[in-house]
């Protein structure tokens, strides 16, 4: 019995550690979505300041501006691209557990919540 108890333990935590990772890739999900809004917005904005012939410094700004647009995207997708790495990991961890364990124990969303608030 005291190692069911153990092995039910780590099940738990692990559960927790996959709900953790999973917000995780949610909020960076909502983040990347909003930097590549930004991004289509600043490259339309330049695209028609470049047709329009708008004058240079006009330009000058709209391009710093995507730069920005541009490196942020990019963080974000690597943000995003390693947390889904440990969402998969702790998946997997959960997976197996529960294989060893022969049921998943219920685990309280209370706790939860608070932290990744």
């Amino acid at each position: 019995m005291s190692d069911n108890t153990g092995l039910e333990s780590r099940t738990v935590e692990a559960i927790r550690h996959y709900r953790e990772a999973l917000a995780l890739v949610e909020k960076l999900e909502r983040e990347d979505a909003c930097a590549h809004r930004a991004l289509t917005r600043t490259l339309l904005d330049l695209e028609r300041a470049l047709r329009d012939e708008a004058p240079p410094h006009l330009n000058d700004s709209l391009f710093e501006i995507g730069c920005a647009a541009v490196s942020r995207s990019d963080e974000t997708w690597a943000d995003l691209v390693e947390a889904t790495s440990r969402l998969e990991s702790a998946r997997l961890t959960v997976a197996l557990l529960e294989r060893q364990l022969g049921y998943i124990p219920e685990v309280s969303m209370g706790a939860d919540h608070e932290e990744t608030d």
